[in-house]
């Protein structure tokens, strides 16, 4: 059994990270000119990841618990199984709102060079917000369009995309940091059940059963961190990494000689 508690910070994953670093870098950085606005929590770290792995023998069977006395026919069948299994919790992944299609900061950062935008961070204003469901997991409060009077979320971010019919930049960029918001966790357990026959003095036959997530336990997928999307802060899919998605199984026989 493994416990990590881990943290990890960097500057080049761009203003809205939702993978490891990759040549995008997260849509590219917001302006190239000062790196630290996109410094902030790495997506891919989890703060605390828990893996155990367990392997035991079913106590069935001759010189065993239960099952000793048995017949051999019954004893092949029912006798010698082992159960193995792994289990897996962790925290969500370093999430970031952002918007597009505008430029607070008067650079062309947005308009002229496409990069995405972070939002104002609302002082105060937790991003969990009551009741949390998958369709409401991030509280829209909690963000806001920078300079940008009465703006809620799910309408575009204008300010500064056209400063002819626009509001205009306010020569800062937002204050939401990249890594602010934490992504749902996963939990899962994956487990198989073997066994191996004899065949004659030197071959063998292993039958086997593997199953991941074998309770099929739902993990959220990330929530839309989009503030200009109607669908801000929800949820529409399941996790797939770690094998945390809808439970597989497979069966297998082997032949050892």
């Amino acid at each position: 059994s493994t416990y990590n508690l881990s943290s990890s910070f960097a500057d080049n994953q761009g203003p809205n990270a939702t993978s490891f670093v990759s040549e995008t870098g997260g849509g590219r950085a917001t302006w190239i000119h000062d790196r630290h606005l996109d410094y902030g929590h790495v997506y891919g770290t989890r703060r605390n990841r828990w893996i155990t792995t367990g392997l035991y023998d079913l106590p069935y069977g001759h010189d065993r618990r239960f099952g000793s006395g048995s017949n051999r026919v019954v004893d092949e069948i029912l006798g010698g199984w082992q159960l193995s299994g792994i289990f897996l919790w962790q925290t969500g992944p370093y999430l970031t709102p952002y918007s597009s299609g505008n430029d607070p900061s008067g650079t062309g950062s947005g308009t002229l060079f496409g990069r995405n935008q972070h939002p104002d961070r609302v002082a105060g204003v937790s991003f969990v917000p009551q009741n949390r469901t998958r369709k409401h997991w991030l509280n829209p409060a909690a963000i806001t369009c920078p300079g940008t009077p009465g703006y809620t979320t799910g309408h575009p971010c204008l300010i500064g995309s056209n400063p002819g019919t626009t509001l205009a930049p306010i020569g800062r960029f937002g204050t939401a940091v990249v890594g602010s918001i934490i992504g749902p966790g996963t939990v899962n357990l994956s487990a198989g059940l073997h066994k191996t026959f004899p065949i004659g003095s030197r071959a063998h036959l292993q039958l086997s059963g593997s199953f991941t997530n074998v309770l099929n336990h739902v993990n959220l997928a990330d929530p839309n961190t989009n503030m200009g999307s109607s669908q801000f802060g929800q949820i529409n899919s399941a996790r797939t990494s770690d094998f945390s998605g809808a439970r597989t199984g497979q069966l297998s026989a082997r032949v050892e000689f």
